[in-house]
Order: C-alpha cells, then sequence, then structure tokens
C-alpha cells in the first residue's frame, strides 16, 4: 500500500511537475557552490589580472593552495607576513590602477586564506574587520596569533558599554570562553574549497527542496475530500488503519529518499568539481569565531543530519494540517510560513529572537549558525541553540506522527 500511495503521488501531473522542479533545485544548488555564486568565488585571478573561472581556474587555486598545505606553525605565519609585505612592494601593489592591483592580488591566492586569519587575529576589537590588517604587519607571533581570537572575545563580554555585557550571563560568557580555549591549536591548513562551498550552499536545498515536496504532502490526506473519495476510502477493510498508516509512511519515505539523494548527488558534484582535500581543516578556519570546535567534514555531517531532521519535521507537519483541515492549500503554506516568518521576527526582542532561533530553519540553514553565538540556560547548564533543536525536533516528529495517524482516522466522512 506505501508504493501505491507513493505512485499515486508521483504518477500525476503535479507529482511530476514536483520532482522537475526538487531535480532542478538540486542542479542550480549545485552551480551556485561550484561557481560561487552565493559565496566567495571559487574562481583564479590570472597573471593579467584577469578572472578565470572552471575547473582549469580550480586546479590553478589548488596547486597554489597546497603550495602553503600544513600546519600555521611561527616559521609559515612570517613567511606569509613576509610574502604579503614583498607583493606590496611591488609596482603591481604600489599602483592606483585596478588592474595592476589584480595582478598583485592574484600572487597573494595560495596563502590568502592564512592572511584572512591574521587579519581576523590582529583587529582592533572583536567585532571590526580590516582586510588591510595583515599588510601593517611586520612581525607576527605565534602564540600572540592564536592568543588574540580569545583576548578579543573576553574584552568584547567584559566591556560595558557593548551589548554583550548583559546579553550573556556569567555562565554563559564562561561557556563561550571555555570554548575558545578548548580549540586545539596550532592549525592545520589545506585547500578546502570543496568543503566551505558545501557547508555553505546547502541551505538552500535544504530549503527549497522541502517547500517544493509541500506540493504533494499537502494532498496526501486532504485529496480524499477534495475528490469526495472519503466515503469509499473509509468503509474499505483497512481504511482507517493500515491505509492511514501507508500514507504516513509514503510521505516519510519519499522525503527521505530525495533529501538523502539530492544531498548525496549534491556532496559528489561539488567535491569532485572542486577537489574532496581539506576535509580535516577546522571550520574556523573559514569561520573564525565559531564555537563549533569541529572540522569540515563533520560540520558537513551534522549539517545533513540537522536538515534530515528540518525536512521530517516540516513533512509531518504538512501532513497533520492536512488531515486536520483537509485542505491542500492551507496545508502547503505550512513550511512557507515556518520557514519564512523568522526573518520577520528578527530584531524584535530577546526574547522573540531566541524563539525564532528554535525554530526549525535553524536546523535547515545550520551553516549560517556556525558563527552565532546562540546560547540558552536550561537549570544552570549551557546549550547551543542547534545542540537544543536537534532533540527538540526529533521528539516533535516522533510525537506527531502518531498525533497524525490519530487525527486521520478519527475524520467523520464527507
Amino acid at each position: 500500500m506505501v508504493w501505491y500511495e507513493l505512485k499515486k503521488m508521483l504518477s500525476s501531473v503535479g507529482g511530476k511537475i514536483v520532482l522537475v522542479l526538487y531535480f532542478g533545485v538540486m542542479m542550480l544548488s549545485c552551480w551556485l557552490a561550484v561557481s560561487g555564486t552565493l559565496t566567495v568565488g571559487t574562481g583564479w585571478v590570472n597573471e593579467q589580472g584577469d578572472y578565470e573561472s572552471g575547473i582549469a581556474a580550480v586546479n590553478k587555486m589548488k596547486e597554489a593552495q597546497n603550495e602553503w598545505e600544513g600546519y600555521i606553525y611561527q616559521d609559515k605565519l612570517t613567511e606569509v607576513v613576509n610574502e604579503n609585505a614583498r607583493i606590496n612592494a611591488t609596482p603591481e601593489g604600489q599602483s592606483s590602477d585596478i588592474q595592476q592591483n589584480n595582478i598583485a592580488y592574484g600572487w597573494k591566492q595560495g596563502f590568502d586564506p592564512i592572511r584572512e586569519l591574521i587579519n581576523r587575529s590582529y583587529a582592533s576589537d572583536f567585532r571590526s574587520y580590516d582586510y588591510y590588517t595583515a599588510d601593517r604587519l611586520t612581525s607576527i607571533s605565534e602564540e600572540e596569533f592564536y592568543a588574540n581570537r580569545t583576548l578579543l572575545l573576553k574584552k568584547w563580554l567584559s566591556d560595558e558599554s557593548d551589548v554583550a555585557y548583559n546579553l550573556y550571563s556569567d555562565a554563559e560568557k564562561e561557556y563561550l570562553i571555555r570554548q575558545y580555549e578548548s580549540l586545539e591549536t596550532p592549525f592545520y591548513f589545506d585547500y578546502h574549497n570543496g568543503w566551505y562551498q558545501l557547508l555553505a550552499n546547502a541551505g538552500f536545498l535544504s530549503m527549497l527542496g522541502i517547500l517544493i515536496l509541500g506540493f504533494l504532502l499537502a494532498g496526501i490526506f486532504s485529496n480524499e475530500f477534495k475528490w469526495k473519495s472519503d466515503a469509499v476510502y473509509y468503509s474499505t477493510l483497512y481504511g482507517r488503519n493500515k491505509a492511514i498508516s501507508a500514507k504516513i509512511k509514503a510521505g516519510l519515505l519519499l522525503v527521505t529518499i530525495l533529501y538523502w539523494f539530492a544531498m548525496l548527488a549534491y556532496t559528489l558534484f561539488v567535491l569532485a568539481y572542486l577537489g574532496f582535500e581539506g576535509a580535516d581543516c577546522i571550520v574556523q578556519i573559514e569561520v573564525w569565531k565559531s564555537i563549533y570546535n569541529i572540522t569540515m567534514y563533520q560540520a558537513w555531517g551534522l549539517n545533513l543530519i540537522c536538515g534530515y531532521i528540518g525536512n521530517m519535521f516540516l513533512a509531518v507537519l504538512t501532513m497533520l494540517v492536512s488531515a486536520k483541515t483537509k485542505s491542500s492549500v492551507i496545508a502547503v503554506t505550512i513550511p512557507f510560513i515556518i520557514i519564512f516568518i523568522p526573518s520577520f521576527l528578527q530584531g524584535m526582542g530577546d526574547w522573540l529572537d531566541m524563539l525564532v532561533a528554535l525554530m526549525p530553519v535553524s536546523l535547515l540553514e545550520f551553516y549560517n549558525h556556525l558563527g552565532t553565538f546562540q546560547l540558552m540556560t536550561i537549570l544552570g547548564k549551557v546549550y547551543r541553540v542547534i545542540d537544543l533543536c536537534i532533540p527538540l525536533y526529533i521528539f516533535l516528529t516522533c510525537t506527531l506522527i502518531p498525533i497524525v495517524y490519530w487525527v486521520y482516522r478519527r475524520k467523520e466522512i464527507a
């Protein structure tokens, strides 16, 4: 019966359109990732100062950054500062012509990610950023480079004139500092653009995918009433038990198969194009302020889990509304409301911001939360919001499934 329900959903014209749109979004996500359209570009600035893209450009960047591969010790930091100063002193680096400046920038592409870390470490304060910070350094200390990250955080949290002073409790401040201090150093650097682009663009596929599937999920229960077939449906031998169970299983199976297929295809395509290197780089290489002390591949695994939990919750919620209201129109709006309402509520109050942070969109946009300090204190223990969202939405999803079954089983025949 499960396969019959799946076939009923996918064999219709609407079902075929949904599948085409879903795979279209998957291909668009792949293109956005490899092109760097929504993030830092994936191209290469050549010797003439012109921007190149494509596989050849990716290979040039990979080759240039692989020359700087290794742990960021004192010698590597000193080499970066000296090489950066040397390039800045060239006629191209000194020129006021943009094209000449692009040529000079092109020479820095191999060590540019490390240069960016230096900019972050030697910032004037925790929330400031100056691209030219590294250009003003004539020497650098490894101990200072790593210590500055925690030092800037402590100054920010203890500054009575800053919003952070009253925003976080003492326990939360201690937690943030402890997370910073527990980060292992020295950092290991390698070309990692494939993993970075995977993480930075995954939310697009996860969110848009479930919005599209919502059009199929919304009709799983309501269509019986729309087609006036509910009387026949309920009068069958298994109409109020096995058939309802089959509908729920079909909806969950549809989301599961399409989500994991799309994410697997997305992962393999992006990494095959941009490279598998850099999986062991810590996320702070790209998200300097992150309190998640994990590597790129660990972050990607967590992103996949979060996205799946978020998709399943929205799928079950959509089916519940469909069963309760008998309306596919109302049901299909649920994912849209849940995903987009946080953008309207953000910044309207501390308690409201925390409520927004706990909404399932946090799971779908996991990468965007890597650099945030969204914390909650429960019974004296400090938790990151994502750490709460994962068990919360697993529990809610498992709770809603039997409720969907119960609601539809008790529906009266129209």
